[in-house]
């Protein structure tokens, strides 16, 4: 019995406009020297999309492009092609006066694996986007982490190495509560104290997604003190619901509570009580 032919063409009808679509690199190219931007923007996508390697030549140009849209596109696709020279485009664009730029430098090193870059996520630590802030104190605590389990000898117990250590605690003090949160849960993977009080804070004053995430930290730090916190906030009324969501600081609570004690009662709060006056 033949197949029906009728799934088949409608297949590559489907798939002919993108087919057709797919510039060469070559015309790629030759659209990033267009005048217009959004051409340029249109280019670069392309390449970094389907060239992503043979394409590194025009990321790099368009990683210097005039128009922050581009260079942000371009250093997305140089995070994905790698090498020294995606490497170096990367750590310069943490200058850029753009802050989307700067934010997408810092993933793209993040992601190329570089940890040489210390001194200069610490001066992005004053920048004025709070998402430059954020992936800068995610990469820093990476970093510490790394050096942490190499065993350093520089490492005293339970604290981050520095100068790495100064850097999250100075994001403790900062006035967006997003940063604040990322350089305590940074700490908090390091299982390093300091970050207790800061998310403790942040657990009873934050936002409610940041009350969320602060919860879950606590369950990283692993401080037992934060048992009691944490059950007073599975059983908060606003952290059941609120105008911004719902049952996310009170779920939150729960995935740490089980963290730290191996138990699980779910919502239940008086079962907490009960378990942590009994163990704790």
């Amino acid at each position: 019995m033949k197949k029906p032919i009728f799934p088949l063409l409608l297949f590559i009808l489907l798939l002919l406009p993108h087919i057709c679509a797919a510039a060469s690199l070559e015309e790629l190219g030759r659209r990033l020297q267009s005048p217009n931007p959004a051409e340029r923007l249109h280019a670069i996508r392309q390449i970094a999309i389907n060239y992503t390697e043979q394409g590194l030549p025009f990321l790099l140009q368009a990683a210097e492009d005039g128009d922050e849209f581009v260079r942000e596109r371009a250093i997305q696709g140089l995070a994905a092609a790698g090498g020294i020279q995606a490497v170096a485009a990367a750590k310069k664009a943490l200058e850029d006066p753009d802050p989307f730029v700067r934010w997408r430098a810092v993933q793209a090193l993040s992601r190329l694996g570089v940890r040489d870059v210390v001194e200069q996520l610490g001066a992005l630590l004053a920048d004025e986007s709070w998402r430059v802030k954020v992936t800068a104190l995610d990469l820093l605590g990476a970093i510490a982490g790394e050096r942490m389990k190499r065993g350093s000898a520089e490492i005293s117990e339970n604290r981050v190495i520095e100068p790495v250590r100064s850097y999250l605690i100075g994001g403790l003090e900062d006035p967006d509560e997003r940063v604040r949160l990322a350089a305590s849960w940074a700490l908090a993977r390091n299982r390093d104290g300091a970050a207790y009080e800061p998310l403790i804070t942040l657990l009873k004053d934050g936002s409610l997604f940041v009350r969320n995430e602060a919860a879950i930290a606590l369950g990283d730090l692993g401080d037992p003190r934060a048992a009691i916190p944490l059950v007073e906030a599975a059983a908060a009324p606003r952290n059941a619901a609120s105008e911004e969501g719902r049952d996310w600081a009170r779920w939150g609570a729960v995935k740490a509570l089980v963290k730290l004690t191996g138990q699980d009662f779910g919502l239940k709060v008086d079962q907490w009580k009960e378990w942590i006056k009994n163990n704790m």
